[in-house]
């Protein structure tokens, strides 16, 4: 066997055993791979659990938060409600003393004035026609006094 056949023999060797050492580094990175997968998938899974717990009990706070929060706004609501009620009723009952004093005591005045105005105006009327003979006469009545009393100058 010549060197160069020893060599290539040589080299084949350590091409077989640097395969074979190759291949078992290259199974145990895929293995430590693997199991470092599989340990990051069981923590993603528990932050995953813990998540999902911690957001249940926020979800449950914030439904008794929000429950608590409509109770005290129905209350108030019903609170206003009742004043505003008592307030109707109060100008309800205003109103009512109001229509019945103007049914009973303002109406009857103002037909009593509306009445004394109309018998004045009637009778204001009745003398407002006699006015101008009145005036008419008065005007003769001037005319007939002067007239007379240049009569008795004259005679005087």
């Amino acid at each position: 066997m010549t060197n160069n056949e020893l060599l290539l023999a040589i080299s084949d060797l350590l091409d077989v055993k640097l395969k074979a050492e190759m291949q078992s580094l290259k199974n145990e990175l895929h293995e430590e791979i693997r199991a470092v997968r599989d340990e990051l998938h069981a923590e993603i899974q528990a932050v995953k659990n813990e998540l999902h717990t911690e957001i249940q009990a926020v979800k449950s706070e914030l439904r008794l938060e929000i429950r608590a929060v409509r109770d005290d706004l129905h209350a108030e609501i019903q609170a206003v409600r009742d004043e505003l009620y008592a307030e109707i009723q109060s100008l309800d009952a205003r109103v009512r003393l109001l229509q019945l004093n103007q049914e009973n005591v303002i109406m009857p005045r103002l037909d009593n004035i509306e009445s004394c105005y109309t018998a004045t105006f009637r009778r204001y009327q009745d003398y407002g026609d006699k006015m101008e003979s009145v005036c008419e006469d008065v005007d003769l009545l001037k005319k007939v006094v002067m007239s007379h009393s240049e009569k008795l100058q004259k005679l005087a």
